[in-house]
């Protein structure tokens, strides 16, 4: 691999960090759940038992990031709902309203015959957080506000627990009984002395774990992912302590320059109208913690940036989702309300860290909007009937929803709020792949068919078209027959073609995707830890030395993408480089001779295992030291021994 200077592909925006280039060539159908605990699978549920033992050792796996857990409680909300995290859009204006509200009402029956049939996980519910018998007031020392009238709309009347759950089943989760040890709590109390060894994804399945334990990552995904909510219970106030708290905001405030709109949000909800009240420029303590004094909640964008853990929890979910995790911040004060009810594009996780939040989900009022692929504006009460969920979340619970899930969220009196929502799966729908597969398609059968390029008939305009529906000629089903017959023909994708267009999804993950954490034993393996000097001479000298007996692998299972381009090139796409603000340099490629790709796809076939730089398919050994060196160089590679 020659080294040659910046690729015009990697160019920086703005005033961002020079982009440099490496080198250059020379040359799977879900099931619908059985509602009968009885007949359910029972080697998923016969595992989710748990005492205090199990979750200490689910605390010391990530203790480096978390801290330990407690007794925990899972609960499960109806089919079909969706998705949290704020929706900036105007209210719907009273035509659409109106429209909504018939369609809600007509779904209506449908969606109650559908909530009979709810599956539901949980344990008792927890009391409120107490210190000395009384619940914990608002942690903020300026100004709070006087107890009374929330500075929301109005919420929906508080309903009968034993109405809004008459259709659910609850499964309790029970200990086991002494000596009974479950396969779970095996699988997460594994640890590895040398996290060097480690699989990425596997890494990143239980951190999936530790979020919604007791429930097991296999029954999650068959029951809930993208079919219905999931709320998980806790009575352990610190399980998601170590991520974000009231206090680091307030230094986050001072340490960093947020400016309002890009960093920071302050929004309200009253009257039934939702706003956004940024000022311009900087997000110093005294406006924002004055704009919550007033009743506003405080939305930090990005807050991974910010917080080391909270960052760490999502480069290793990234690595198992394969798509960009967001973690979102909201700081609600008491008897408020910051968001008007929508839905949202992405599968959320809604982690309460600190105080209490009641949240409410609905129905869709559309067919259309389950799985929903862009958000929805902000709805009116009146749209949206009456709840299928109606909770409150303490600290330590957990609530997860697919996108398009209804909700609003408001805080009690007495109580703020401290959530971060983690946001996963946008725009990773069949029709996303679709989206970049067809044009592809298309323009390869184009350029190999004169069928396609031939011409219309020249009747064409005066028998087909809405106007020309009523015409029951035979040439008018001639043409429509004809034109099915070449999009049968023409352009069925082949396999090459949908691995092409995975591909090329596959690199908006590498340029939105958090840099990875370099762990301690991980960093005198990795260029990382390198360190040069200088001889006599002031020729430098470099502290690390290649040969064809070193053992490598990649970094992470998901730290690049060999993609070959339209043009025949290939490249090397990755994130070891990205900045810690979203898309903040243009995408970092490398481009390589088409022969040095079998080498790196023999490096991510091995992965997470080590292979010697004398086993890459390269016709000499100084070519092989030369690839694996240069990706070393770039922070993709990390070496089995140190060379220090």
């Amino acid at each position: 691999m020659e080294k040659v200077t910046n690729s015009a592909a990697a160019k920086p925006q703005g005033n961002n960090k020079k982009q440099e280039s490496a080198y250059n060539g020379a040359g799977k159908d879900k099931k619908k759940p059985n509602l009968d605990i009885e007949t359910t699978d029972s080697d998923l549920l016969s595992d989710m038992h748990l005492d205090g033992t199990t979750e200490q050792k689910v605390g010391t796996l990530f203790s480096k990031v978390f801290e330990d857990t407690g007794p925990s409680t899972a609960k499960t909300a109806d089919r079909k709902r969706r998705l949290q995290a704020e929706a900036d859009a105007n209210n719907n204006d009273t035509e659409k309203a109106s429209k909504l509200a018939k369609e809600s009402v007509a779904t209506q029956g449908a969606s109650a015959t559908e909530r009979k049939q709810a599956f539901s996980l949980g344990l008792e519910h927890t009391s409120p957080i107490q210190v000395n018998g009384a619940a914990l007031a608002c942690p903020l020392v300026r100004k709070s506000l006087p107890p009374g009238e929330a500075n929301s709309c109005p919420p929906p009347p508080k309903r009968d627990p034993a109405a809004v759950k008459s259709a659910v089943k609850i499964i309790k989760v029970k200990a086991p009984e002494e000596g009974n040890n479950n396969n779970d709590e095996k699988e997460m109390s594994t640890e590895t002395s040398e996290p060097h060894k480690t699989d990425s994804v596997e890494e990143g399945r239980r951190v999936v774990m530790w979020i919604i334990f007791p429930i097991k990552t296999k029954f999650f995904f068959k029951y809930f992912w993208e079919q219905t909510a999931c709320l998980v219970q806790r009575t352990n106030p610190k399980y998601f302590q170590s991520l974000i708290s009231f206090k680091m905001l307030d230094e986050i405030l001072i340490r960093h320059n947020l400016d309002f709109t890009v960093n920071l949000d302050v929004t309200t909800y009253k009257n039934g109208k939702r706003e956004t009240l940024n000022p311009e420029g900087r997000a110093l303590p005294p406006a924002v913690w004055g704009f919550y004094s007033e009743g506003c909640s405080i939305r930090l964008l990005h807050a991974s940036a910010y917080l080391t853990r909270l960052r760490e929890v999502c480069t290793v979910l990234q690595e198992f989702f394969h798509c960009k995790v967001e973690a979102n911040m909201y700081l609600t004060p008491p008897n408020s309300q910051g968001f008007a009810p929508h839905y949202d594009d992405i599968e959320a996780f809604v982690i309460q860290v600190e105080g209490r939040k009641r949240w409410l989900l609905y129905d869709p009022p559309k067919e259309a909007d389950h799985l929903a692929r862009i958000s929805s504006g902000n709805y009116n009460q009146e749209q949206l009937g009456k709840p299928i969920i109606d909770e409150v979340l303490s600290a330590g619970d957990v609530l997860y929803l697919p996108r398009g899930t209804v909700h609003q969220a408001i805080t009690e009196e007495q109580q703020h709020s401290l959530h971060i929502t983690l946001s996963v799966y946008q725009q990773q729908a069949y029709a996303n792949l679709l989206e970049t597969l067809m044009p592809m398609v298309l323009k390869k059968a184009v350029d190999r068919s004169v069928a396609l390029r031939r011409g219309l008939p020249l009747h064409t305009f005066q028998i087909l078209g809405n106007a020309y529906k009523a015409n029951d000629c035979g040439s008018r089903q001639l043409l429509v027959e004809n034109v099915q017959k070449l999009v049968a023909k023409y352009l069925m994708p082949s396999e090459d073609d949908i691995d092409e267009a995975v591909d090329q999804m596959a690199k908006k993950f590498q340029h939105e995707a958090l840099p990875p954490i370099v762990l301690p034993s991980e960093e005198v393996r990795t260029v990382h830890g390198a360190r040069s000097g200088a001889d006599d001479q002031g020729n430098c000298v470099c502290d690390y030395k290649f040969n064809e007996k070193t053992s490598v692998r990649l970094l992470r299972a998901n730290i690049l993408r060999l993609v070959t381009e339209p043009d025949g090139s290939v490249r090397i796409y990755h994130h070891a480089d990205n900045g810690l603000d979203y898309c903040k340099y243009e995408p970092y490629f490398m481009e390589i001779l088409p022969e040095e790709a079998k080498a790196v796809e023999l490096l991510i076939s091995a992965y997470p295992y080590y292979l010697t730089i004398d086993q890459l398919p390269l016709k000499s050994s100084a070519r092989k030291v030369e690839v694996a060196t240069a990706l070393w160089e770039h922070g993709l590679l990390m070496t089995e021994k140190p060379f220090k």
